[in-house]
């Protein structure tokens, strides 16, 4: 199945973002009543080609457009054969075999005023990237998923489908709004607890842009950010309330969220929710959410990780003018010691190469260069790794794929690092992710929230990389320098009471969170007891009146898989 790829033409030196574009590009049902309604979608002047969204706003009947093909749901590749039934119309086909330019470039000719078009797969619809005929296309072209459209499929074949498309801004009297990337959030995805110790290590900015698209003035604008931990509530600010004019738009800061003596783990998620004294005409931008994950799986990443399902990413994106390209992703904490690196995670999509015998090199590199509000350099880079290349000896492509290091590299506390992943190939891409957007980070975060590329061929690096929603898909994966036993063993933990007669406290010296494998053996040798017990503190307390008297051997297996032992005698 063919993936949608893009290659970028021109690449922003350093991308600082000073203000946000307002306008609200939105694709509206208004008829039929049961099917109304605002749908998710991208459209192709994102990517420099159809017409810009920007200056469209549209309301036309949607109509399939055929091309006389065998198969069952057009793809329009070819010519079309019902023009009249698409002519003044926003023409709908669906995704596949030729590419996106070629299917607008067709009904652009027969009359259509604009193109829909179905994804032929699951999941959210994918970034348009500019084909052959790009540049003859004026129409504005965008894609909804697939499963939308078998929602929509029968109404549009019945003709009662009318559409708003482009931007919405004055349509209502009362609209305002905010999306992804208006709004604050962590300055990584994914974070491993040891780098969440402290307020002072991580922290999460929150606030919001909130943008008047309406034709009357927004009066008393509120921000109400609520952060949830797996459903506990940690966080629940208000702003007051401020009016926004006409065309307009106002940055509403809220207190960071911070935690003095450190994050818990576990899966966060900020919800914002913006109201003002009138009922909002268009509703569906006026909740905005963003998430983070404080892990204890030693998993740092600014791309989506699903704690269940693991790294997600969607289109593929490289530069265009060369072969060779290098895009990391940037790290430093002050806890930086307690871990080190021991390999990363990454995936690759494809125009049709097949992936077997392809090598990609991942490399560390211990980051000198200083960085200021208007200057950011890599020329003080010092590799820690040394030919660390993932051999492909499958096709696997947009599968997520791990290399371990020979060896794990060691890190220093506040040092600046970059992890990266070199391609080699043409039209071989790394694997992005589209679902994030660090816009109000980077603003806030000007030291540290980076993914910048090196355009090998080119002999320049791109701070910015493609900018804040196109983010690599790179996993760090890090683990404890030592394990937890040898750590305890260093502390030397002496249990107490020794000897005792019904319960034992085993001091850990380090608070743990996890679960912790307690096998006891008698003075012969045999299993007589064993537990795992989900540890949350420096010390394990066990009842152990089950034990008969006697000297025992208690083992203890932690999660990262490392151990230790000592003996008790147990007395009656």
């Amino acid at each position: 199945m063919k993936k949608i790829l893009q290659s970028i033409l021109a690449l922003v030196p350093l991308l600082l973002i000073g203000s946000i574009a307002s306008a609200q590009i939105v694709l509206l049902v208004q008829n039929p009543s049961n099917l109304a309604g605002s749908y998710s979608f991208t459209y192709s002047s994102e990517n420099n080609w159809g017409a810009n969204m920007d200056t469209v706003a549209l309301t036309a009947e949607a109509a399939f457009a055929v091309d006389g093909s065998s198969t069952e749901d057009s793809l329009a590749c070819g010519d079309i054969v019902n023009p009249m039934d698409i002519d003044g119309k926003i023409a709908v086909v669906y995704r596949g075999e030729c590419d996106f330019s070629q299917k607008a470039m067709n009904v652009q000719d027969s009359g259509a005023v604009a193109l829909v078009i179905i994804n032929n797969i699951p999941g959210a619809p994918v970034s348009m990237g500019g084909g052959s005929a790009s540049a003859n296309v004026v129409i504005p072209v965008v894609m909804i998923s697939q499963s939308d459209g078998e929602l929509l499929r029968d109404a549009i074949i019945a003709g009662d489908v009318e559409m708003f498309l482009g931007n919405n801004t004055g349509l209502y009297a009362n609209n305002v709004g905010s999306y992804k990337a208006n709004v604050g959030g962590a300055n990584s995805f994914a974070i491993p607890a040891k780098f969440a110790q402290s307020s002072s290590d991580f922290s999460v900015p929150v606030g919001a842009w909130v943008f008047n698209y309406g034709s009357a003035e927004a009066v008393n604008a509120i921000v109400t950010a609520v952060i949830d931990r797996d459903g506990t509530e940690v966080y629940n600010e208000t702003s007051t309330g401020a009016n926004i004019p006409v065309g307009d738009s106002l940055f509403f800061q809220l207190p960071d969220y911070s935690e003095a003596a450190g994050y818990e783990e576990g899966f966060y998620t900020i919800s914002y929710t913006i109201v003002t004294d009138a009922s909002d005409e268009f509703p569906d931008d006026n909740t905005v959410t963003a998430s983070f994950w404080i892990n204890g799986q030693g998993l740092y990443s600014k791309s989506t990780i699903d704690p269940v399902e693991g790294p997600r990413g969607g289109n593929g994106i490289r530069p265009a003018n060369g072969t060779e390209y290098q895009w990391c992703v940037a790290l430093e904490s002050e806890n930086a010691e307690e871990l080190q690196i021991t390999g990363m995670t990454f995936a690759l999509l494809t125009n049709d190469v097949d992936l077997t015998g392809e090598a990609v090199q991942l490399a560390v590199y211990e980051w000198n260069d200083p960085i200021s509000s208007t200057a950011v350099t890599f020329d003080d880079l010092n590799e820690l790794t040394d030919n660390e290349f993932y051999d492909y000896t499958s096709n696997a492509e947009s599968e997520f794929v791990t290399h371990t290091f020979a060896e794990p590299v060691e890190i220093l506390n506040n040092q600046k690092y970059l992890a990266c992943a070199t391609v080699f190939t043409d039209d071989v891409f790394l694997v992005v992710d589209a679902g994030i957007d660090y816009n109000v980070m980077y603003e806030t975060y000007l030291d540290e929230v980076f993914f910048p590329l090196n355009d090998i061929d080119g002999g320049t690096w791109y701070a910015g990389g493609f900018g804040t929603d196109n983010v690599p898909a790179l996993v760090v994966n890090l683990e404890n320098t030592n394990g937890i036993a040898e750590n305890i063993e260093q502390l030397e933990v002496i249990p107490y009471p020794n000897p005792t007669v019904s319960n034992i406290t085993i001091p850990l010296g380090t608070a743990l969170n996890g679960d912790v494998l307690v096998d006891v053996y008698d003075s012969k040798g045999a299993l007589v007891l064993s537990e795992n017990i989900c540890q949350k503190s420096n010390k394990l307390t066990m009842n152990v009146e089950q034990l008969a008297s006697g000297l025992h051997t208690f083992n203890l297996t932690f999660e990262d898989k490392s151990s230790t032992s000592f003996r008790v005698m147990i007395t009656r």
